[in-house]
């Protein structure tokens, strides 16, 4: 077997899609929806064309930094009121994103040629700490703001998504103050950036993190980067931070819908306020049911340790 890492020919050892050491944070989470194959298993999403060199040591750091920096600030649950502060390293979280990303399409047997030798170096060794300037980052805090529990859904910690849809219009053209009636817009627009090459959307339960890996070559990066800072509810991630306040970039319709990717001014925000406004902004049985589903929970997490 040849490494999909560093190209030498060696026995191929398991190769987790996202990192063994974050799925350890939610063992809640032990069932895998191959929806390209149509099964659902009690394992984790693996790839096997990794060296043990690679797996074990070069790759190392990459998860490690991961399970510390998800560990720290979202195996907890926030409200759309909670402000959260991270501090972060860029480059890590550049190279977190991208090798989950690499992983995920090559499990799908999908077209890698964005993870050239320049993006593979970028990986395999830590001193390289320089971020790629071609790809770009947001980050975004992930509420349930919708009137349900999370358990009306089933458990949906973990998830990823190659592709996530940028709609560039609101998903509500009217909203009837005297009546509540909500009028959704039949024609909504998406987004197309030019000489975008690769891009993934990663929930990991209260934050959601958006990748979009561009053309090298291209100059319209800086355009399409300008679109993305002013039209999405997600913090704009830059070379030069080391923190950042989340705000919130879910709303009644894409906290479940996580590859839906509204834009800052979508009427689904501002029907959420009206809900709350309405019920005197209380949410007694929703929070309830929460606290029984977390019963649940440690339960699952007991009764299936990783």
């Amino acid at each position: 077997m040849k490494c999909a890492y560093c190209g030498k020919e060696a026995k191929g050892t398991r190769e987790h899609i996202i990192s063994c050491s974050v799925l350890d944070l939610f063992p809640e989470c032990y069932l895998t929806f191959d929806e390209a194959r149509g099964v659902v298993h009690q394992a984790d999403p693996i790839v096997k064309d990794v060296c043990a060199e690679c797996n074990n040591g070069k790759l190392s750091y990459i998860d490690t930094y991961a399970k510390n920096f998800i560990s720290r600030y979202f195996t907890r649950r926030y409200t759309e009121n909670d402000k959260v502060k991270i501090e972060f390293n860029y480059t890590m979280i550049q190279k977190m994103l991208l090798k989950y990303a690499f992983n995920d399409s090559r499990s799908r047997s999908e077209c890698c040629t964005f993870f050239d030798d320049e993006i593979l170096h970028y990986l395999l060794n830590e001193a390289d700490d320089s971020p790629k300037e071609y790809v770009t980052v947001l980050c975004g805090l992930a509420t349930n703001v919708t009137p349900l529990p999370d358990a009306a859904f089933g458990n949906l910690k973990l998830r990823w998504c190659k592709d996530p849809l940028f709609l560039s219009n609101s998903t509500v053209r009217h909203i009837d103050y005297d009546t509540g009636k909500i009028i959704l817009n039949e024609d909504v627009e998406t987004e197309r950036f030019p000489d975008l090459q690769l891009s993934y959307a990663f929930r990991f339960n209260s934050v959601q993190f958006v990748l979009l890996c561009w053309n090298k070559s291209s100059k319209k990066i800086e355009t399409n980067n300008v679109i993305l800072r002013n039209q999405y509810p997600y913090h704009f991630m830059k070379t030069a931070e080391e923190t950042a306040i989340l705000p919130v970039c879910t709303d009644e319709m894409n906290y479940y819908h996580f590859e839906h990717i509204h834009v800052k001014w979508d009427g689904l925000f501002e029907v959420g306020r009206m809900r709350k406004l309405a019920s005197g902004e209380s949410c007694r049985y929703k929070e309830r049911l929460e606290k029984e589903w977390e019963k649940e929970e440690e339960i699952l997490k007991r009764s299936h340790p990783r």
